[in-house]
């Protein structure tokens, strides 16, 4: 299943030239968006901003919420620092089976650890300081889980979530309960007293928020 990006065809076909990807990642990705049986993955302009960002950060303790096939795991992994690792959770027993033979195929199981589970049960039971936390499960599990990545997240930490502008996107009807719950997501962030926040319009729209590096 596909949902077109926020921003049109024109346009990712000019920032495709300029927003270069590992191939077999980019093999991988066109694949998974032809299949019927796995939910959108990371659009290629947010998989480059991810890169980007950890390049940039340089992060060591990355969380991240739904695996899937393990398209946006294996986009960190590849620019994680040799010693990073990502601990990342889903509750597909399928999924995480396929996830892992494809983190064999690009020799990157030692820096991701799978944890087969709800997030809603897995979360709130995690410790640890995350320097990054990236938030892409189930729609419904955004707001319930908020308080809880924050408190997981160091002083400085980033939180990522992504498909935040589907609450302005036309979508089907079906997706209209994931609209509502990822629109009442970003007002709780927008609002939330330790968290700096931005939407970028770049995929299915990308927020980062910033943990106060006060608290």
């Amino acid at each position: 299943m596909n949902i077109p990006a926020v921003t049109n065809e024109d346009i990712i076909r000019y920032t495709k030239m300029f927003n270069k990807l590992n191939p077999a990642l980019e093999k991988l990705m066109e694949e998974t968006n032809q299949r019927t049986d796995v939910l959108p993955c990371i659009q290629r302009d947010t998989a480059c901003f991810l890169q980007f960002i950890i390049q940039r950060e340089k992060p060591l303790k990355i969380l991240e919420l739904g695996t899937a096939v393990g398209i946006s795991t294996i986009t960190m992994a590849l620019v994680l620092p040799e010693n990073g690792q990502i601990t990342t959770v889903e509750r597909g027993h399928m999924f995480v089976a396929e996830a892992e033979k494809n983190f064999e195929n690009f020799k990157l199981n030692h820096k991701i650890t799978q944890i087969l589970g709800d997030v809603t049960e897995v979360v709130p039971n995690l410790q640890g300081d995350f320097d990054l936390i990236f938030q892409d499960s189930g729609k419904q599990t955004y707001l319930p889980l908020l308080d809880d990545l924050v408190r997981l997240l160091r002083p400085g930490g980033l939180l990522i979530a992504d498909d935040t502008l589907f609450p302005a996107m036309d979508l089907p009807e079906r997706n209209q309960k994931s609209q509502r719950a990822v629109n009442r997501f970003n007002q709780a962030v927008f609002a939330h007293p330790r968290l700096k926040s931005f939407i970028l319009p770049i995929g299915h729209g990308i927020t980062i928020a910033e943990k106060d590096k006060n608290s």
